[in-house]
């Protein structure tokens, strides 16, 4: 499940600091490692003024250009392979006026991430969030797919206390807090956390309701798409090495769909050896698209 981890101290930290301990002292690719810098980050939220400064040179930068921040983030240091940042949650009162954009706060939606990452609350009195957890080695990734959702809780996250949220297994609800809340990530960015979606779940019915591709996947499948329509023979060398080795299963597919629009022809060949791909989701769309062209 996701871990909370008590994280109350007095010691003030500042962004160096954080970034030269985790450099040293913290094993990126081990989770305990992880959570053992709770208390660090921890004491970098005790320094009061880290956002606001931050918060200040953003806001005085737009004086000088015309492009905007994220409305939610604010990235504050970073070391190698991993970096901090702020999370802006606004008020349910915020939200309801109407002056925000309320899909950029993911409140009510029940998702997991698509990289691990450790949180302190920094500022203000926090957001309730309901924790759940599933086995991602039983899920395809396609809407409407069932998934064994269990509930493991619901609380406060505040101050005092830490949470490790691991990627594509723990699924949280968040609510609007009472007031403006800021939270610390510790993000991590080591290459096992990526190449994988990012899943919205409707816990009602227990189904997968939605995914967005990670970043690098949609540029991978828009470059291979454009490869199924202005192609050559040598695009298709590329595609068929692709839809065999490619790590990421809807590259692979998005792979096999451009050399189907490549070679119409041998589109059913494609297709079944499209169903040999070691992916449940690859498999299952390929066989769709077998019976689709069977009539």
């Amino acid at each position: 499940m996701a871990i909370t981890i008590p994280a109350i101290t007095t010691r003030i930290a500042s962004m160096d600091e954080f970034v030269d301990y985790v450099s040293s002292d913290v094993d990126l690719n081990d989770l305990d490692s992880v959570a053992a810098a709770a208390p660090m980050l921890a004491a970098l939220a005790n320094d009061r003024e880290l956002v606001v400064r931050e918060l200040n040179r953003l806001v005085e930068a737009q004086f000088r250009s015309t492009q905007l921040t994220s409305a939610q983030s604010l990235y504050l240091g970073r070391g190698k392979n991993f970096y901090v940042r702020a999370n802006v949650w606004p008020s349910a009162a915020d939200v309801a006026s109407g002056r925000l954009y309320q899909d950029q706060f993911s409140y009510d939606i029940a998702h997991d991430h698509n990289y691990d990452f450790l949180t302190v609350n920094h500022f203000g009195p926090g957001y309730v969030t309901e924790i759940y957890e599933y086995d991602p080695a039983k899920l395809a990734g396609y809407p409407g797919e069932p998934v064994a959702l269990e509930f493991l809780e619901k609380s406060l996250f505040a101050s005092g206390s830490a949470m490790l949220y691991r990627s594509g297994r723990d699924v949280h609800v968040q609510y609007p807090p009472e007031d403006l809340s800021i939270t610390l990530n510790l993000m991590l960015s080591v290459s096992s956390t990526g190449r994988r979606d990012q899943y919205y779940f409707d816990l009602a019915e227990k189904k997968l309701a939605a995914f967005t591709p990670e970043q690098d996947s949609s540029r991978r499948v828009a470059i291979v798409s454009m490869g199924g329509h202005v192609g050559d023979d040598e695009t298709r060398s590329l595609l068929t090495d692709l839809s065999r080795r490619h790590p990421c299963q809807r590259t692979r597919l998005s792979a096999f769909e451009a050399l189907v629009r490549l070679t119409p022809a041998d589109a059913v060949a494609i297709w079944e050896q499209a169903c040999r791909d070691p992916e449940p989701l690859v498999v299952r769309e390929s066989t769709m698209k077998i019976s689709l062209l069977a009539g």
